[in-house]
């Protein structure tokens, strides 16, 4: 289940250049409340698979390292929209 094949530096780069598509305020707002609710999503169907019996999300093995790194990008969209 390893989709992360950046680094958490990276992901902040790659947030931070999306942001600066955007002209206004409120639609890099927008953007970064997009992202955060589709990574608590993801973070939440991690976490549901991590806790099933067989470890297990549409076919793949979930790992503790993948909840834990799913949550650290969900702090970093947090830190960014705290900056805007």
């Amino acid at each position: 289940m390893r989709e992360f094949t950046s680094t958490l530096q990276e992901t902040k780069g790659f947030y931070i250049t999306e942001l600066a598509k955007y002209k206004t305020t409120s639609s890099k707002k927008a953007f970064i409340t997009r992202s955060r609710k589709q990574q608590e999503e993801w973070h939440d169907d991690l976490v549901r698979g991590y806790n099933s019996s067989h470890r297990m999300l549409h076919g793949e093995r979930v790992s503790l390292f993948d909840v834990k790194h799913a949550w650290k990008e969900l702090k970093i969209i947090n830190e960014i929209y705290k900056t805007l």
